[in-house]
C-alpha cells in the first residue's frame, strides 16, 4: 500500500502533573482574580470620589446661594431688631408713665377733695417728691396707705411734718421700682 497517513492516538493521556505544578497554576489563577478584584475596587473608589467631589461642589454652590440670600436679608433683620428695641423702649416708658400717672391721680384726688392744699410736686425717673399742706394728719395717713398698696412703690418716706397756722405742712418722698430695660 502506498504511503497512507498514520495517526497516532495516545490512549494513556497526558502525564500526570506534579503537586507543585498544580499549586503554581492555582496560585497564578487566584492571583489574577485578586488583581482583577483590586483593580475593580480601585475603579469603584475613583468613581465614588468623583461622585463625592461633585456633591461637595454642589453643596458649596448651594451654601453660596444661601449666603447671598442671608446677606440680602441683613437690612431687613436690622430694621426688625430696631423696631423690637423701640417697642421695648415704648413699653418700658409706658409702664413707668402709668405708675407715675396712678400716683399723680391719687394726689389730684386728694387735692380735689380738699385734703391737700398748696402742693408742690417733683417727679424724676424713680422718685416722686410731694410738698403740701393738709388740714389734719388723717388725709396724710390715708394717702400713705394708698401708696403702700401700690406694687410699684418701693419706699415711702415722710421727710418733714410740721404744724403751721394753715394746717399740717408735710414732705413725702416716694421711691418707685426701676423699670427694667
Amino acid at each position: 500500500m502506498a504511503n497512507s497517513p498514520r495517526v497516532n492516538i495516545n490512549l494513556v493521556g497526558k502525564g500526570k502533573a506534579s503537586f507543585s505544578e498544580d499549586f503554581l497554576r492555582w496560585t497564578f489563577n487566584i492571583g489574577k482574580i485578586i488583581i482583577a478584584a483590586t483593580e475593580l475596587v480601585a475603579l469603584l473608589a475613583l468613581g465614588y470620589r468623583f461622585y463625592i467631589d461633585r456633591k461637595i461642589i454642589d453643596l458649596h454652590d448651594q451654601i453660596k446661594r444661601e449666603q447671598l440670600f442671608v446677606e440680602s436679608q441683613k437690612t431687613k433683620e436690622e430694621n426688625y431688631r430696631s423696631i423690637q428695641a423701640r417697642l421695648a423702649n415704648v413699653k418700658q416708658t409706658d409702664e413707668a408713665t402709668n405708675v407715675k400717672i396712678g400716683i399723680m391721680n391719687n394726689i389730684l384726688e386728694s387735692v380735689s377733695t380738699g385734703n391737700f392744699t398748696s402742693t408742690n410736686l417733683t417727679i424724676d425717673s424713680t422718685n416722686i417728691k410731694l410738698d403740701g399742706v393738709a388740714f389734719s394728719i388723717f388725709p396724710i395717713n390715708s394717702f400713705i396707705d394708698q401708696l403702700k398698696k401700690n406694687p410699684a412703690v418701693t419706699s415711702i418716706s415722710l421727710d418733714d411734718i410740721a404744724s403751721t397756722t394753715r394746717g399740717i405742712q408735710f414732705k413725702i418722698s416716694i421711691e418707685l421700682k426701676e423699670v427694667k430695660t
